[in-house]
């Protein structure tokens, strides 16, 4: 990859990170913020550090792994494997999303 193709990808990158970490915590903030959220689309990663209420520290989650999948003008991502800093929270995100599927908002899309 060309100096001028990692700059594009950094770039996309680091725009998809700051739109899903709004995603997250419009959708979340009940439950904490999302402090920091970083996207690597060649590895399908995605990285968060997160502040939980009730916590003093801040936690580490990733997706793992993600594929993207188009269908028409929609975009879906499903999601295949979880990581954190916390056994139980790894347990439950792998119980409660590995290989669902979920439709991409348009702010998410417009960045692929």
């Amino acid at each position: 990859m060309s100096m001028l193709g990692k700059i594009a990808k950094g770039m996309k990158d680091g725009a998809l990170g700051i739109a899903i970490k709004a995603y997250v915590n419009d959708r979340l903030g009940d439950y904490g913020d999302v402090l920091d959220c970083s996207v690597d689309t060649a590895a399908g990663r995605i990285s968060a550090r997160i502040l939980l209420k009730g916590d003093k520290e801040p936690i580490n989650a990733a997706v793992e792994k993600y594929e993207i999948e188009r269908d028409g003008e929609l975009i879906y991502a499903t999601l295949r494997k979880f990581s954190s800093s916390r056994p139980w929270l790894t347990l439950l995100l792998g119980k409660l999303f590995t290989d669902k599927r979920y439709k991409l908002p348009s702010a998410v899309r417009n960045l692929l």
